[in-house]
């Protein structure tokens, strides 16, 4: 788990970006249709982690991209403009997890999050679980856990980002990051053995 604490240099924004982004700005719409093709793939399969219908990924993807021309002169340029989109993306996915609670739908479990749970409690000397119960299992435990510490969660095991990548796109301090990823565990321990889960998905929880 790529969770570390120590400084890291930020990586050098790209210069094809950055010109597309002062031509988008300039008055150039076909320059922010380049931004579009050149990052669009992996909008899409970011938002792959929020909602498993690819219809609805697609149409989250687009709203990026809407927040990102409406916000563009908020980029400031340093750091990656795939940076910037991810946080946007990410908040994006946030917002659309968020409307379906109060809406009182279900935010079912990314087929992500049953790969990952599948494989983790694959049938095997240490680990003789139920692939296909376990991630029965993992959507009943997230389901229940605030959509902050979901998305907490989704960054660390499906992006696999780093504690600066995480505070990045969530706007905190990044001493913050390892300890609201160290409480939203400990809510699924707690639940995990209230439940008797804990053999089934102790590859989040250890």
């Amino acid at each position: 788990m790529p969770m570390e604490t120590t400084a890291q240099a930020r990586p050098a924004p790209d210069d094809q970006d950055l010109a597309d982004v002062k031509s988008v700005l300039a008055g150039d719409a076909e320059a922010f249709t380049r931004l579009v093709e050149r990052h669009g793939q992996a909008v899409n399969q970011q938002m792959r982690g929020f909602a498993r219908d690819a219809r609805i990924c697609e149409e989250l993807a687009q709203d990026v991209f809407v927040e990102a021309y409406l916000g563009l002169a908020n980029f400031r340029g340093d750091a990656p403009f795939r940076h910037w989109l991810a946080r946007l993306a990410t908040f994006t996915g946030y917002k659309y997890w968020r409307t379906q609670r109060k809406r009182g739908k279900e935010v079912p479990l990314t087929a992500e999050w049953e790969a990952a749970a599948a494989e983790a409690a694959a049938p095997g000397e240490e680990n003789p679980g139920d692939p296909e119960a376990a991630a029965r299992l993992l959507y009943e435990m997230l389901a229940a856990l605030p959509d902050r510490d979901r998305l907490l969660l989704s960054l660390v095991y499906l992006e696999k980002c780093s504690t600066a990548e995480i505070a990045e796109r969530l706007d905190l301090n990044r001493l913050m990051v390892p300890m609201r990823v160290f409480k939203a565990k400990l809510k699924l321990k707690r639940m995990a053995n209230k439940k008797h889960w804990k053999e089934k998905v102790k590859w989040m929880i250890s």
